[in-house]
């Protein structure tokens, strides 16, 4: 039987048809939201593993007897190479789709945890869990948070919230369950236990039935005859799929991309590891106690995520989606550094549960914030290119906060380190960020008087083709 085509649908060359960006599906449909689930399932393990691995860590460090700087190397180097490698993915999803992308990630990243087990030097250990691990998360990362900005439009607030929530439930629900699994299995037998668990993202990948097509004929900028003769054909190529001219065309993203470095690769990225460390570290209960802080931080994370749509729809007359932002960024700093004031276990509880809000909140906002500045076509892109420079900070912080407790003996001095990180990245996009809209404002307005609107130019083009022929 043959399907009558929707109004607005696009026709490929293969003779697909795929849903336009107008098309009813982006604004709530039945497997526009199947999307979101298969976003949320990937988001639980990517987002959450390396927040949530907390008892791993302190159970991998006492067991090879290794400083605090050198076992948190693994998790540097996950983050990093997860984040770093996202540019990657964008170019995977361009010439295989968002579905065999996201399934070569999550059997690369559970056979990285399978063979772990295995492992009889922490060296090991960056090479499963940190390179291995981190390659398969890189793949499925991009593609998981931009995907639904293509099925879902009016209400893509709420379905970011649904889906990003999966990164604090895995924080309030892995640390008890990776602790009762090393109770019972030890670390080893735990980490085969979270590979078949990790391999759940294969879900996603059926669920993930994306336009590919039209990605790739729409999502990837049109390079003109000059720019091409005057570039050679692999860089124009790499420029294409990877789109760093987003930074040219968008001052706002630049400013974004580094006070997120600043703030949340480097400040943030190692603190739900460190949190746990720190409790055990004061002594503030037994083992069991000190997983339940994290869980608790995971749980005010979720209600971060999920009040996060109600905070920009009350907010929206007085003020822009990026200040919320830099707002909470700020927040979660001057928690940080008021931080040693938690001398007990129900003042802990107590910041970290602010702590788990604030992060709740500018974590799932990166997704929005990336939309509104570049638009849903570079999302892809976009999100790959935040990724690899927070990549750069996840590799940087980590190892500092262990070291300065390494030199310190205290783990206050790494948590004001932390603090003051995401409080400047906060600071500046509230000093920097205007400045770049304006000036971009000012740009435009003198190119377009100049040399016009080009894309009226261009519809002006077409309509004199279609009445003049070829």
């Amino acid at each position: 039987m043959k399907m009558s085509q929707a109004a607005g649908d696009v026709t490929t060359a293969t003779g697909s048809v795929v849903p336009s960006l107008d098309e009813p599906t982006r604004d709530g449909g039945c497997f526009g939201w199947l999307v979101v689930l298969g976003a949320h399932i990937c988001q639980l393990f990517v987002f959450g593993a390396y927040q949530a691995i907390g008892p791993l860590f302190v159970v991998i460090q006492r067991h090879f007897e290794e400083t605090s700087a050198r076992t948190s190397w693994i998790i540097a180097l996950l983050a990093s190479v997860a984040s770093g490698l996202g540019p990657l993915s964008n170019i995977f999803v361009k010439k295989i789709g968002f579905r065999m992308t996201v399934f070569i990630g999550t059997i690369i990243s559970s056979t990285g945890y399978c063979v772990s087990a295995f492992a009889h030097e922490i060296e090991f250990l960056y090479l499963s869990i940190g390179l291995t691990v981190g390659f398969g998360y890189a793949l499925i990362m991009p593609p998981s948070m931009s995907i639904i900005a293509y099925y879902i439009q009016k209400k893509f607030e709420v379905a970011n919230a649904l889906a990003t929530v999966a990164a604090s439930l895995a924080v309030f629900i892995f640390p008890p369950l990776l602790q009762t699994l090393i109770d019972n299995y030890g670390w080893r037998g735990s980490l085969i236990v979270f590979s078949a668990l990790n391999a759940q993202m294969g879900i996603s990948a059926a669920l993930f039935r994306a336009p590919e097509e039209g990605i790739r004929n729409e999502g990837t900028p049109e390079v003109g005859d000059d720019d091409a003769k005057r570039s050679p054909k692999c860089l124009t190529g790499t420029v294409e799929m990877c789109d760093f001219r987003l930074f040219a065309r968008h001052p706002s993203f630049s400013v974004f991309t580094f006070a997120s470095t600043l703030s949340i690769g480097i400040g943030y990225q190692s603190l739900a590891v460190h949190l746990l460390a720190r409790a055990e570290d004061k002594r503030l209960g037994s083992s069991t106690d000190t997983s339940l802080i994290v869980s608790i931080f995971g749980l005010a994370g979720i209600v971060g995520r999920l009040v996060h749509p109600l905070i920009l729809h009350f907010t929206k007359k007085c003020t822009r989606n990026i200040n919320v932002y830099a707002f909470s960024l700020c927040f979660a700093g001057a928690c940080n550094l008021m931080s040693p004031l938690a001398t007990d276990y129900t003042s802990y509880i107590a910041y970290a549960s602010l702590l788990g809000i604030s992060a709740g909140i500018f974590l799932s906002m990166m997704t929005v914030i990336v939309r509104d500045i570049v638009g849903t076509e570079s999302m892809t892109a976009a999100c790959g290119i935040v990724g690899f420079f927070l990549a750069i900070g996840s590799l940087i912080g980590p190892p500092c906060a262990g070291y300065i407790y390494d030199v310190t003996d205290d783990y206050d001095n790494s948590f004001y380190f932390y603090g003051c990180l995401l409080a400047f990245g906060g600071l500046m996009i509230f000093v920097l960020e205007p400045y770049t809209t304006r000036h971009r404002g000012t740009a435009g307005k003198a190119t377009n008087v100049t040399l016009g609107d080009p894309d009226r130019h261009r519809v002006y083009v077409a309509e004199m083709a279609t009445q003049t022929g070829p």
